[in-house]
């Protein structure tokens, strides 16, 4: 890890929340920080763009995982850690601001999301810390994939249900399925941005990730368009921050400078705040003319306890993180390993439709799943919201029994034979 650079953005982070309490003083928005009124709004913004970035980290992982990219376990494994931090900081809003959200807000389903996404983490930190165990080690990689496979859906499913609950409540003018498409497109875009940002206090760069920040940068560009001209309005500073400045990676002095690279994923996340604000008060300016000191308090003080989180727990973790690994400089695909990971021998080879080893992992923990579903559905009302979430809860508990259950039977059967 860059101690260095670690060390000059947490003390850069608490001299700047410190002077911001102290200006709450100086304009009057202190009682703000104190007294939930419930009609402060902004702690809505800050609350939807962490619980907006808290399966970003999940999904990238699980998506470049079944699209079989290369990148480094490490990398996985921040990416991962990330998005629960993310989530306990929304949490953490709402216990101090609950009057001020008073969102619909499923929290079950977000709950179910968060335990899959657990199950995931700690098998590949199971994975990472049983390098000797090859056979466990084997038994665990041939259900990562499985278990991406179940995430990724659950997790459209979630952020769909939740983007159209918000339209038919908060803002009817973001109704229709165009939302919940642009709302996982944003999560993407969010989790390449915290990759960047992550490897950087790494000590280590990848340079598939920023190609394909830049890449989802253009897509996001066509999508804030194509919202404006069927609108007939958007925020345009968002644009700006979003899609316009990341666009100095293509010159070479900011996409080899630490600092540059890290302005442009400052400049990110802050682009996707604005489009937050927006959503909750539809209006493009409002975040600047409204501006205070405790605003800005509340923006640093939900980054400080998203960075001492990820840190703890980083340094907690160290010995699955780093496995006695020294990464430094640029990171490619012909570098990256997985370790901790044993490779399938039997990966390269070509199964009819249907029969590869990892569909024969999957295919029956999801057909309990379906039909966990539909009788969850059968018996409640909001089948909608929590019918596919539960059913992807039995699936991934059905997964991750089965390599200690084989494991149990091999060593059962080796023993009789003794």
């Amino acid at each position: 890890m860059n101690s260095k650079i670690v060390t000059i953005f947490f003390i850069a982070l608490s001299l700047m929340l410190l002077l911001s309490v102290g200006g709450s003083f100086w304009d009057g928005s202190f009682d703000l920080l104190l007294h939930d009124s419930g009609s402060w709004k902004f702690p809505k913004t800050l609350f939807v763009f962490w619980l907006g970035m808290s399966p970003s980290g999940i999904l990238l992982s699980a998506f470049l995982l079944i699209m079989k990219v290369k990148i480094h376990r490490r990398t996985s494994l921040l990416l991962e850690l990330s998005s629960f931090c993310s989530l306990a900081v929304s949490f953490f809003y709402v216990l101090l601001y609950g009057n001020s959200l008073a969102m619909n807000c499923n929290v079950y389903s977000i709950g179910i999301v968060g335990f899959i996404s657990l199950l995931y983490f700690v098998t590949h930190l199971i994975a990472a810390d049983s390098a000797e165990d090859l056979t466990l080690c084997r038994e665990l990689a041939k259900i990562r994939r499985p278990l991406a496979w179940i995430i990724l859906p659950t997790v459209f499913w979630v952020v769909s249900a939740f983007g159209l609950d918000f339209a038919r409540v908060e803002n009817p003018l973001w109704q229709g399925a165009f939302f919940p498409l642009y709302l996982v497109a944003c999560a993407f875009y969010l989790g390449l941005a915290i990759a960047v940002a992550l490897l950087l206090f790494e000590n280590y760069f990848n340079r598939l990730i920023e190609r394909l920040l830049v890449l989802c940068s253009w897509f996001m560009s066509l999508m804030f368009l194509w919202i404006i001209l069927l609108r007939g309005e958007g925020c345009f500073t968002s644009f700006v921050f979003c899609c316009l400045v990341p666009q100095l990676l293509f010159i070479d002095a900011v996409r080899e400078n630490v600092w540059g690279r890290l302005f442009v994923v400052m400049s990110i996340l802050f682009g996707v705040l604005l489009k937050c604000d927006y959503l909750v008060n539809s209006n493009d300016l409002l975040f600047f003319s409204n501006a205070n000191f405790a605003d800005v308090s509340l923006i640093l003080a939900g980054t400080m306890l998203f960075v001492s989180l990820f840190l703890g727990v980083r340094f907690l973790l160290s010995r699955f993180f780093e496995n006695d690994e020294i990464l430094i400089g640029e990171v490619d695909s012909s570098s990256d390993s997985s370790d901790g990971e044993v490779p399938d021998e039997n990966e390269k080879k070509n199964y009819p439709s249907f029969s590869a080893p990892e569909f024969k992992v999957v295919r029956l923990p999801i057909l309990c799943g379906v039909l966990a579903a539909v009788t969850y559905g059968y018996f409640t009302s909001d089948w909608i919201n929590l019918a596919g979430p539960f059913g992807a809860y039995v699936s991934c508990l059905l997964v991750c029994l089965q390599p200690f259950v084989r494991l149990g039977f091999f060593r059962k059967r080796r023993g009789g034979r003794k």
